[in-house]
């Protein structure tokens, strides 16, 4: 017997945007902590115009690099992330039992072995693509310091270019946290569906002007997580919100137990 829920399976709208808060405030601290030392980089240049930039650029730039990453140490990258999977996490695994509870009547459990393996990657996933932020930060800023020295950029010029550079930042982090958030839900949701024995699903998408053509077409149609659509099942494509509601065959269905 074949089971559809008629709740929705929700997507973690919430936290998406709390992501996108703390990964926003990162890129303000390197913005901060870059304007804290613009005296020395101003000086810099004042003094170096049209000559060769040398190892006192490198001193400049470090020491923006040390002080901004006394106030965000990898150990604190790694709780911020750690605590934003463990939201996600527990969000999804209500939808999860939820979802199921309307469609078969009762509140399920079941075991996830490797759920611990999935996360570890996924922080460190994460931790890569914001220290990727950061770095290009650090190298662009580099760039416009020492373009200004070659060039006798004027300081107004050199401040609006460290700001249009902090918005570019701001602008990848937010899509990082966008699409990364949309990825860990729909990585979730494929792994407890399927160990539960769920094999299908129903494509819903977010229902908004952000929905993207391809997956307007899929909206309501049904997939097997065995084989995905092109670019992923929901979730897994570039800031996807769409959601898969379970197909659940009762005969395949597999549950440790339920709670009452």
């Amino acid at each position: 017997m074949i089971k559809i829920p008629k709740r929705k399976w929700r997507y973690p709208m919430a936290y998406e945007r709390q992501y996108t808060k703390e990964l926003t405030a990162l890129v303000n601290r390197l913005h901060e902590v870059t304007k804290e030392n613009m005296q020395d980089i101003t000086d810099f240049i004042d003094k170096n115009r049209m000559d060769a930039v040398g190892d006192v650029l490198d001193t400049i730039v470090n020491k923006i690099k040390q002080n901004y990453y006394i106030l965000v140490t990898r150990d604190f990258l790694k709780r911020k992330i750690q605590q934003m999977i463990d939201a996600v996490n527990n969000f999804n695994m209500n939808e999860f039992r939820q979802s199921l509870k309307s469609a078969i009547g009762v509140d399920v459990f079941q075991s996830e072995p490797k759920l611990e393996e999935m996360t570890e990657l996924w922080v460190k996933e994460n931790i890569t693509l914001i220290t990727s932020v950061e770095n290009q930060y650090f190298d662009k800023l580099e760039n416009i310091i020492s373009d200004a020295v070659r060039n006798g950029t004027l300081t107004p010029e050199v401040t609006k270019q460290i700001q249009d550079l902090t918005g570019v930042s701001k602008r990848r982090a937010q899509l990082i946290a966008v699409d990364q958030i949309g990825k860990l839900n729909g990585q979730l949701t494929k792994y407890r569906q399927t160990m539960a024995g769920i094999e299908e699903y129903i494509w819903r998408t977010a229902g908004d002007s952000r929905v993207r053509p391809a997956h307007m077409l899929r909206n309501g149609k049904k997939f097997k997580w065995s084989n995905p659509p092109p670019d992923g099942h929901p979730g897994m494509a570039i800031r996807c919100r769409c959601v898969a509601i379970p197909v659940i065959d009762l005969d395949n269905l597999k549950i440790q137990g339920v709670r009452i």
